[in-house]
């Protein structure tokens, strides 16, 4: 019997990145029964691809395409979206909080998802680009028009 092979890193980029990924998932979905599942489908996934992703600048993106791709993909069957999930109440009072999950609601899928990635994540928007797997200018576009669009819902300033 043949000892197997180390698994170079994943176990320890699985503690790492599976939380990041929940996180993600979450803040896009806040449906938390499914964000799980998605999850660790995704790192499933990467567990089998290992062998090329661990090699990748920034393993950690590949995988978030893969769930946002999955969660797309469990959206479109069950014929809804979930809502967003929770802003910590420690930054806002809880009617605004209600505000804004209400208002990200209303917005076009890849503008919420650009709008939360970078404002409840604090992903940059190269990072942002590399997970959505779009162009710089295009997640640029979609945090403007998003921006915009949270305003008018919110009945804010165009400023």
């Amino acid at each position: 019997m043949s000892t197997p092979e180390p698994d170079l890193g994943f176990a320890e980029f699985f503690r790492g990145c599976l939380p990041v990924v929940t996180k993600t998932l979450t803040a896009l979905s806040g449906d938390t029964r499914v964000v799980e599942d998605i999850a660790q489908d995704a790192m499933v996934i990467a567990r089998h691809r290992w062998n090329d992703i661990h090699a990748y600048d920034k393993p950690e993106a590949w995988v978030l395409k893969v769930a946002i791709r999955l969660m797309r993909r469990w959206q479109q069957r069950y014929g809804h979206e979930t809502p967003l999930a929770e802003v910590p109440e420690v930054v806002q009072p809880v009617h605004e909080v209600e505000a804004l999950h209400s208002a990200l609601r209303e917005l076009s899928p890849r503008h919420r998802e650009t709008v939360a990635l970078h404002h409840l994540l604090g992903y940059s928007v190269s990072e942002i680009a590399a997970v959505l797997m779009v162009g710089e200018s295009t997640v640029r576009t979609h945090l403007t028009r998003g921006r915009a669009e949270l305003r008018r819902i919110l009945g804010g300033s165009d400023e």
